[in-house]
């Protein structure tokens, strides 16, 4: 994407702060986890008081993120989110945590049987426990830790539809040819931070 990803612009603002806007109309508690080599960047490109916490290794897995994160959150539940996911609805992060509720998550699930495990809503002791886990034992994908999670509840997509007709929130932004499409979505009149 020819530089941080977080900070790539869309419709004028960081790919970040899209996702941090649609979290923030759900949770009260918000924070953005990164490398230390790109705290600064994002501090300099988020609004004031926006909570960054740096990685403390430089290993190379999203499970470290989640670990700093759920360390430093303090909510029961947490949304675990990728920074490119700028089409949030925050109506599906909703659903997400009331299906999550009692249980130690909630992970959307395509008729495939494919999961969005960096969509998802992880009760925060038992994901950073299983993530924790898996980092120790030398396995580094979302899937390890989700493996360690004992009452984990898959969503499926069909579920979502009714509040996100197009599942635009788990359009990922991982091209220039992403990013032309989420710039269409968003001209279109697309409001992913709106409830």
């Amino acid at each position: 994407m020819g530089g941080v990803k977080a900070l790539v612009a869309l419709a004028g603002e960081a790919l970040v702060l899209h996702v941090l806007r649609a979290a923030g109309k759900v949770v009260g508690e918000l924070a953005v986890v990164t490398k230390p080599s790109m705290a600064g960047d994002l501090a300099r490109a988020l609004p004031p008081g926006t909570r960054i916490i740096e990685e403390p290794t430089e290993v190379q897995s999203p499970l470290v993120g989640l670990v700093a994160g759920a360390r430093a959150i303090r909510a029961g539940y947490v949304a675990y989110l990728a920074c490119d996911l700028p089409l949030l609805r925050p109506r599906v992060l909703d659903l997400l945590f009331s299906r999550a509720a009692g249980h130690d998550g909630a992970v959307p699930q395509w008729p495939d049987g494919k999961i969005e495990p960096m969509a998802s809503v992880l009760r925060r002791e038992a994901a950073l426990a299983a993530a924790a886990s898996a980092l120790d034992a030398g396995r580094y994908a979302n899937t390890d830790m989700l493996a360690g999670l004992g009452d984990l509840r898959y969503v499926p997509m069909e579920e979502i539809r009714p509040i996100d007709p197009d599942l635009e929130s788990f359009i990922n932004v991982n091209t220039a040819e992403d990013l032309r499409e989420a710039e269409r979505r968003i001209a279109g009149g697309h409001r992913p931070a709106s409830r």
